[in-house]
C-alpha cells in the first residue's frame, strides 16, 4: 500500500500508521516512490514476501481520497486497508491523496478509531521488522565477504603474474 499526497491546503498533515511490527513502513518522497518500489519491493518492501510474489498479488491500482479536517491535534478520519491496518489523517484544512494498493485490497474510510494524533514524529526511511532487517545484514555480510574473497583472488593472481 502506498499514500501519497496530491495537493493540500495547508503545510501540515499529520499521518498515523497504525500496523502490525511485521510490516515493513517507508517514508520518502512521491518523486522517488516508483524507484523505491522497484528497488525494494518483496526485500525492504513486505508484504509481499519476495519479488517474484508481487506478481501473484494482481493490478496495483491509484484511488483518489478527498479529507478534510477541522484541527491538527485531533485526527479527522481513518482510511483502512483490510488485512493490512489504517491511516489515521490529522489537518486543518484539505487534501487530496492518492492511495495505492492491489486491486481486491478493500479500502474503507470511516470516522477516526483513536482521535488524537501520535505524539511524536520520526524521520524518512525505512522502519523494518527485526527478523527483515537481520536477513538483510546477513545478505549484506554475505555479499561483502563474497567481495573480498574475490578482491584477494585478484591480488593473488596479480602477484603470480606479476
Amino acid at each position: 500500500m502506498r499514500l501519497d499526497l496530491n495537493y493540500a491546503s495547508v503545510e501540515t498533515i499529520y499521518v498515523t500508521i497504525w500496523a502490525s511490527p511485521n510490516v515493513s513502513l517507508h517514508l520518502g518522497k512521491v518523486e522517488n516512490a516508483d524507484e523505491i518500489w522497484k528497488n525494494h519491493v518483496g526485500i525492504r518492501l513486505q508484504p509481499p514476501i519476495g519479488e517474484d510474489r508481487a506478481s501473484e498479488l494482481g493490478k496495483w491500482q491509484e484511488r483518489e481520497v478527498k479529507v478534510s479536517g477541522s484541527s491538527w491535534d485531533v485526527n479527522a478520519i481513518d482510511i483502512a486497508a483490510a488485512g493490512l491496518g489504517w491511516f489515521s489523517l490529522g489537518l486543518k484544512g484539505e487534501a487530496t491523496l492518492a492511495l495505492w494498493t492491489y486491486d481486491g485490497v478493500e479500502i474503507t474510510l470511516r470516522e477516526p478509531l483513536v482521535l488524537d494524533r501520535a505524539p511524536f514524529l520520526e524521520r524518512p526511511g525505512f522502519w523494518l521488522p527485526k527478523a527483515v532487517s537481520d536477513a538483510i545484514g546477513s545478505q549484506s555480510k554475505l555479499e561483502s565477504q563474497k567481495r573480498k574473497k574475490f578482491e584477494e583472488s585478484t591480488d593473488d593472481l596479480s602477484e603470480v603474474s606479476a
